[in-house]
Formats: structure tokens, sequence, C-alpha cells
């Protein structure tokens, strides 16, 4: 046999030890790109688990809101406030003095992998009961398990299970996981969601539009109508208060009418009559200010007066002057007191206003009426 020659051209696969079944049969289906597949998960699947809140019991939040679906979200707060403007962050408001404005937060810790929950160091403090709760309300005295941090003090992260309790002020939680990211039937919101509790605050104007363009079919609506209807019903509020104000007719009140119906015993404000504080103490009730009066003529002391019999025991006889009667220079007669107007000295009954208020245009009007009434 030459080189290059097969020998044994004519056996079979058998004799030769080669088995056809140990071929490759090929591609029986058309394998899809693996790119589709990531894309459709990054877009759709949660890495974290399905979290709820079903609640138990409370005294501040609504009998029809029992429900927080926290699906989207990684983290979750409870506190007394709203949430600040513009924060991401979801919050579970429970409006009453024994929560903290900011009381708590419940997250997913990607390291464990577990819902995890943190005292942020209130006053009355979170308690978790682990295990399951006993009922479906909290009856008076039982336990509310164990708190997660003394009064003021912030506590380490505590892991969640299914079915545990939660205890923030009088507001009882029951904490709802499921891995598999699908609700139960305890979980389960309704199909109108009025069940569930709002996780961001939404202004009166902004929810009852859109409560208007909810009514509308899910068959007839679309993003841009529902945009334009819901700007033309805003606009058309803003028009009607608008018209609405300026129809009114502006009339002018006589306030002073008013005020002399209320205070018939006020005094008039008269151009060149002197108008005095009203806080003045020398304002009669009638309004106008009272003149001094005349003094009466000096009378003698009488016998009984204790100065008169002390100076008599002196030697003073009455008629005499006091002093020495040597060089009799002394007075006889006693001054006599003259009343002077509008002036404060002596024979004004009351202390009458003074330059020395603090109000100096007031002041010096009651000066120029003064030297008016002078003049006249």
């Amino acid at each position: 046999m030459e080189d290059g020659e097969v020998s044994g051209t004519n056996h079979t696969h058998a004799e030769a030890g080669y088995d056809p079944a140990y071929e490759w049969p090929g591609y029986t289906e058309v394998p899809q790109p693996t790119t589709v597949l990531n894309e459709s998960l990054s877009s759709n699947f949660k890495p974290w688990s399905l979290l709820r809140l079903l609640v138990q019991t409370s005294s501040v939040l609504p009998r029809t809101q029992r429900l927080a679906v926290l699906d989207e979200h990684k983290e979750v707060q409870f506190g007394r406030d709203v949430a600040p403007a513009g924060s991401g962050t979801p919050r579970v408001r429970l409006k009453e003095m024994a929560v903290s404005k900011l009381h708590a937060t419940m997250f997913w810790d990607a390291v464990r992998r577990e819902w995890a929950v943190v005292d942020m160091g209130s006053k009355h403090g979170s308690f978790l009961r682990p295990g399951g709760y006993s009922g479906p309300t909290v009856s008076v005295g039982e336990d509310l398990g164990i708190r997660l941090s003394p009064s003021r003090v912030a506590s380490f992260p505590r892991a969640l299970k299914h079915k545990d309790a939660l205890t923030i002020g009088s507001t009882t939680f029951a904490v709802h996981i499921h891995s598999d990211r699908i609700s139960c039937e305890g979980c389960s919101s309704s199909g109108s969601g009025d069940n569930i509790i709002p996780l961001f605050p939404v202004s009166k104007g902004v929810k009852r539009a859109r409560e208007e363009v909810g009514s509308i079919p899910s068959e007839e609506r679309d993003a841009k109508k529902a945009l334009t209807m819901l700007k033309r019903t805003l606009l058309s509020r803003h028009d009607t208060a608008r018209s609405s104000a300026s129809s009114q007719p502006s009339s002018y009140v006589d306030r002073s009418a008013k005020r002399r119906a209320l205070f018939p015993s006020s005094p008039l404000d008269t151009p060149g009559v002197l108008s005095p504080r009203s806080d003045s103490p020398c304002v009669a009730s009638s309004g106008s200010v009272p003149m001094p009066e005349t003094p009466a003529p000096p009378q003698p002391l009488p016998e009984s007066n204790i100065g008169r019999q002390l100076l008599m025991k002196q030697g003073w006889q009455p008629g005499t002057a006091l002093g020495s009667q040597e060089n009799a220079s002394g007075l006889v007669e006693p001054l006599e007191v003259s009343a002077t107007s509008n002036r404060s000295g002596l024979g004004m009954p009351e202390k009458a206003p003074t330059s020395s208020s603090g109000d100096w245009r007031e002041n010096g009007k009651q000066k120029r009426w003064a030297d008016m009434i002078d003049k006249k």
C-alpha cells in the first residue's frame, strides 16, 4: 500500500469505532440575545422585598386609610410634621404629641438584604413586637414589645420580619414583607385605592383638580387632553375669583360717623378747637378741658389750729408779723394765689399735659391751637 492511501475504505462506522449518536444535533431554537432580557429586568425588577404596612389601631389616622404601600420605595419615614418641600422620601404622618417631628425610619439594607427600622431619637420611643401580632387590634394594657432605644437616643437598626408589629404613639402597624414581591390577601389595596395612606403632601387645589381629571373614563383619557383640562380648570377658577372681587362696588365708608354713633361722648374733630390726648388725665367725660376754679379768699386760722397755738405760746399775736418785732418788715397778709389758664402750676386741679410727651407732633398742634385761643 502506497503512502497516502486510506486503508479499509469499505469499512463501516461501527468497524471504525464511531457512533453517530455522539454528533452535535445543532440549534433546535434560535437563541435570543441576553441584552434584551437584562433591559427588561432593569426597568421592572426591584432588588428589594415588597413592604407594606397594615394599620391595626390608630387614633390619628382616618378609618378609611389602613394601608401604606411602599412597593416603589426603599425608605420610609414616620413623624408628626410634613416632609420638607422637595423631599423624595415618603413619610407617614402621625399628627399627635406622642410622635416626634421625625420619629423613626424604615429602610432596605442592601448588604444584609432585609428591611430594618431605626428610632431617630424620639422622646416616647418606638416599640417592636416580633413574632407576629395577636389580633386585629391591640387591647388596652397589652405588651407593646421591645423599645428600640431610650428616650432621645437613636437606636441601632433592628431587622423586620413578616407580621411583626411596630407601635409608634397610638398607632400600631402590622409589617408585611414578601420576598416574591406579590402581596397577600391581607395587604392588598382596594380597587379605588381609598384605603391607601398618602406618603407625600398634596395641596387641596391640585387634589381637587386631579379628582376632576380622574372622573374622565379611562378609554377617553389622554395625557395631553388631561393636562389641557387641568390648566383650563385652574385658570377658570382664578378668573372667577377675580371677576367676583371686581364686581363688588367700592363704596365710601364714613368711619367718623360710625365712631360718633358708637361713642356719642367723644369730642368732635373740629379744626381750631383744642383736642387733647385721649390718655390725658385732665380730659373729662364730656370731652372738654376743665377750666381752673377761682381760689377762695384767704381766711384766718381758727383757734383750734395747732400751728396757731404753738405760735401764740412763743409770743406771737394775731395781726402781727412773724419774726422780730423791732424790724417789723414781715408780711402780715398771706400771699394771694393767682390761677393761670392753659398752663400747669398753682391753681390747676389736675396735671395738664406738658410738652415732655413723646409725640412731638401732637404737642406742636396743641401749642398752636392754644395760641389761637389766646389771641381770640
